[in-house]
């Protein structure tokens, strides 16, 4: 599914691959005005605070390496280029910039209500905002495993990678997100953060495998996707209800009292998942699918503790 527009790719490259989505010029510019909060102290980090180039820290050169499409052209070395006939750019070392490691759900019960279009256009958003304050940005997949997607992308230009890569996943499968976060994800020196993306349907595995990358000592941010229809269903009558993960389907009567039931578990059940990330001490938004994605970004901003105005 595509999920971006038309004048997106008016602004950069006059080319259509997504779908209408608000990612406009203004959309951008206020994406650009928002930091991701790394706040917590972790053992053997000195500073607590998140801080960016833009409010005045220091960044120091560290190396140069060679040019790819997408690098900020702003950084190339055009003196190395004059003496050597090839394209370098500098790279720069700062406390304050993050690794940022966007897990995103891909299991098909993402499918149900378009969650899992929400939550590309999302995934999308939020990296961009990393890119923007130049982060380093990694994208992964996961259902019943973790798949690297895009590894160690950092500047504005890299965003057009991030977001061909986002529209090829496609959902499907099961969840099992212990054997998932089994596995160490990779990370550069600093700072790192892990933007959990998911609609939360491991009941059995979500809360040992957030505990397993809180051990490998990543600040867990967590996206909650829940669609209007799973909130509030509509549907009434004899109904045969398909579980999309299993395949198993059951035949149910939907009356009033049944719908009421559902939806007391249904709130247990994100309350749960939220007293879980509060006594983890890791921020927590839960985002309709329906709404449009800046609304949703909005949603994340006022949950606290994942988004900041600069």
């Amino acid at each position: 599914m595509p999920i971006l527009p038309t004048f997106v790719f008016s602004i950069f490259l006059q080319a259509d691959i997504m779908r209408s989505v608000p990612f406009d010029a203004k959309f951008l510019k206020t994406l650009e005005a928002l930091n991701l909060l790394a706040r917590r102290t972790l053992a053997g980090d000195e500073h607590s605070d998140r801080r960016t180039p833009r409010k005045g820290a220091s960044i120091e050169f560290s190396d140069y390496r060679r040019y790819t499409p997408g690098d900020e052209i702003r950084y190339i070395d055009w003196n190395v280029y004059a003496r050597h006939g090839s394209l370098f750019v500098k790279e720069f070392s700062a406390e304050e910039n993050l690794h940022v490691s966007v897990l995103l759900d891909t299991s098909r019960s993402m499918e149900f209500g378009d969650k899992f279009q929400a939550a590309k256009e999302l995934a999308a958003a939020l990296g961009y905002i990393g890119l923007a304050n130049y982060d380093t940005v990694s994208l992964y997949a996961f259902g019943s495993e973790l798949r690297m997607v895009k590894k160690f992308l950092r500047g504005k230009g890299r965003i057009f990678e991030l977001l061909s890569s986002l529209e090829a996943l496609r959902a499907g499968g099961g969840t099992n997100m212990r054997a998932a976060f089994k596995a160490a994800l990779p990370r550069v020196r600093g700072r790192s953060l892990v933007l959990l993306i998911t609609d939360f349907y491991d009941l059995a595995g979500y809360a040992t495998a957030v505990r397993e990358l809180l051990a490998q000592r990543f600040e867990v941010h967590l996206v909650h996707l829940v669609a209007k229809e799973e909130a509030a269903p509509t549907a009434r009558g004899r109904l045969s209800l398909l579980d999309l993960e299993t395949g198993r389907a059951r035949d149910v009567a939907l009356l009033p009292r049944t719908i009421e039931a559902y939806r007391r578990r249904f709130d247990l059940f994100c309350s749960e998942v939220e007293e879980f990330s509060r006594s983890h001490e890791m921020p927590y938004a839960r985002v309709l699918a329906d709404d449009p994605l800046d609304r949703r970004v909005v949603d994340v901003l006022r949950a606290g503790g994942i988004l900041e105005h600069r």
